[in-house]
């Protein structure tokens, strides 16, 4: 297998009449006409060898009707995102159900999937979208509801998601690792 050859661009268009109904939000009415149009490109998730972009028709209609404006919103590209709402919810499961550091979901995002994201970025969802993203999921399965959630990564990174995730922070008065013989770390503290 030939594992030398470059990663191949896919482009991935998505037309406005792909994810808008034709009718007015404000009235209901199908009279429209466009007002503006623009091609925004977004990143999504690719592969090792695919690089994915996303070709997202963005129209302004003004309804006859009612003369309102309004621009539809597609669901899985968030606007003001540079990055489709994929990445960001691979960002905030690798987070909250594998333990990856910001750091590592950077790194993988751009080794894996042809992503290059900063890990600024990565802990920027992490602290706006973590409260949302873990409600929902958490009470789909509320028995997997943690007691206390505490974090600690070791690979040098630190992000505080704030009191929403992990309520108010108690300082330990005593922290304590060792590496064990078959190199594995215990971690102790006492509160």
């Amino acid at each position: 297998m030939d594992f030398s050859l470059p990663v191949h661009t896919t482009y991935k268009d998505i037309r406005s009449d792909d994810y808008f109904s034709g009718q007015c939000p404000l009235c209901g009415s199908t009279r429209l006409t466009i007002r503006t149009s623009r091609i925004r490109e977004l990143l999504d998730l690719g592969s090792t060898s695919e690089k994915v972009i996303v070709r997202l028709d963005v129209v302004t209609f003004r309804c006859k009707k009612c003369t309102g404006q309004f621009t539809p919103e597609h669901p899985l590209y968030p606007p003001k995102y540079e990055y489709s709402r994929a990445i960001i919810e691979y960002a905030l499961t690798r987070f909250h159900y594998h333990n990856a550091s910001g750091k590592v979901i950077a790194r993988d995002l751009t080794v894996l999937h042809n992503v290059p994201v900063s890990e600024a970025t990565v802990y920027s969802w992490l602290k706006r979208h973590s409260p949302a993203f873990l409600k929902v999921k958490l009470a789909n399965q509320p028995a997997q509801v943690p007691k206390h959630i505490k974090a600690i990564t070791i690979d040098g990174s630190y992000v505080d998601l704030g009191k929403e995730i992990i309520g108010k922070k108690k300082h330990a008065e005593s922290f304590s690792v060792t590496k064990l013989e078959d190199g594995r770390y215990l971690l102790m503290w006492w509160e």
